[in-house]
């Protein structure tokens, strides 16, 4: 199987290494002001030509701290997309949270995903400036991450639908065919 730059990058936010997800689960302080120094120093310049002295001296810390944490761009920028994952995440449930049924619970997280994806100052910057990055993850690539986000779509309507009780292969062939529908619905509004 051929790996692709998508799938790889799919691969670290489903299996994310366990040394970075405890450092973006409960950031310390100088762990919040690196990752949001890095956000910042990328959003300015793109990730490409975001270097970790950039990075050190926006945040404020010595280039000896933060390669202690993270020692190289690679861990810095897999942290990152980390950290801005689980904040959309948690945006995300924040949003379903305010429907009072499963179509309610639909339309605020379409539409909070994306708002949050068309206004990520981030991915406008990547999509401007680095688009060889970015773009084919959304299009002609974009495979492994409509197949991650259609799993994270059913898992979410299992619950909605069913709860807690077992589903039937047919039950389970309706909503992957809804989640991976709406997956794609929403990814066409996002890069539309």
């Amino acid at each position: 199987m051929t790996s692709t730059r998508t799938a790889d990058f799919v691969r670290k936010l489903a299996e994310p290494d366990p040394t970075v997800l405890a450092r973006v689960r409960e950031p310390d302080e100088i762990t919040t002001r690196i990752l949001s120094a890095t956000l910042e120093q990328a959003e300015l310049v793109g990730i490409r030509r975001t270097t970790m002295e950039d990075v050190a001296r926006r945040s404020g810390v010595g280039r000896a701290t933060l390669y202690r944490r993270f020692p190289t761009k690679d861990v810095l920028i897999d942290a990152l997309v980390l950290s801005e994952a689980r904040r959309y995440l948690e945006g995300s449930a924040q949003a379903r949270a305010h429907g009072d049924n499963l179509e309610d619970r639909l339309v605020y997280d379409t539409v909070f995903t994306v708002t949050f994806l068309r206004d990520h100052a981030l991915l406008k910057k990547l999509l401007r400036t680095e688009p060889e990055t970015i773009l084919p993850s959304l299009t002609v690539d974009a495979g492994a991450i409509i197949d991650f986000a259609t799993d994270y779509s059913v898992a979410e309507l299992r619950t909605d639908l069913y709860g807690a009780k077992k589903t039937t292969p047919e039950q389970e062939r309706h909503i992957r065919t809804v989640a991976e529908l709406h997956t794609r619905l929403t990814l066409s509004f996002i890069v539309t």
